[in-house]
């Protein structure tokens, strides 16, 4: 099969990088587990423009921040050793710094990581996912989810409080270790 899997908020802990360096900047003390929304802007009230501005010139550090979720990793390297073809699909911007960072943390934290199975400034990732064949996405936004749901590709919800408005006829995981029932099964 071939996998295509999100970066933010699906494998990696981004929500968390986030808040610890918007706290930083805004010289507050919010905490992830708190917040119920995908975007942080009302968190620290913020403009959807002041929002997008805000994100763009401190991504690169929230990038480099982060862990994986938990069993993510294992779970990936056991599917590519069965032979799945594992696709990193992300909106983060394709540009030189962010590619670089990317790239660096999917090493470092031992993803199984091929250089041309990772496309960047995936602002539609359905698109993608249909041009490339993708048998199984996973996502966790919502602008996402919509569009991946709305042209039929086969997509698993990673849980979040932000996406379970969703039908529960999408398949979703609460842990990665929730995956192997579920592509046994198909």
């Amino acid at each position: 099969m071939k996998l295509g899997v999100d970066i933010d908020g699906t494998i990696k802990d981004t929500k968390q990088a986030a808040v610890t360096v918007y706290n930083e900047e805004f010289q507050k003390e919010v905490r992830a587990e708190d917040l119920t929304e995908f975007y942080l802007d009302r968190a620290y009230g913020l403009t959807p423009e002041e929002g997008r501005k805000t994100w763009r010139r401190l991504e690169e550090k929230i990038y480099r921040l982060g862990v994986p979720l938990p069993h993510a990793r294992e779970v990936l390297h056991q599917l590519s050793q069965e032979g799945h073809e594992i696709y990193y699909i992300t909106a983060r911007p394709g540009l030189p710094n962010i590619q670089e960072v990317t790239k660096n943390w999917l090493r470092e934290n031992e993803f199984p990581y091929q250089s041309d199975r990772l496309i960047m400034s995936s602002i539609d990732k359905a698109k993608v996912a249909l041009k490339l064949g993708i048998d199984l996405f996973f996502e966790d936004a919502p602008n996402h989810l919509d569009r991946l749901i709305e042209q039929k590709v086969h997509t698993m919800i990673v849980d979040a409080p932000y996406n379970r408005q969703y039908s529960k006829e999408v398949p979703r995981i609460t842990d990665w270790r929730q995956v192997y029932e579920y592509i046994t099964k198909l």
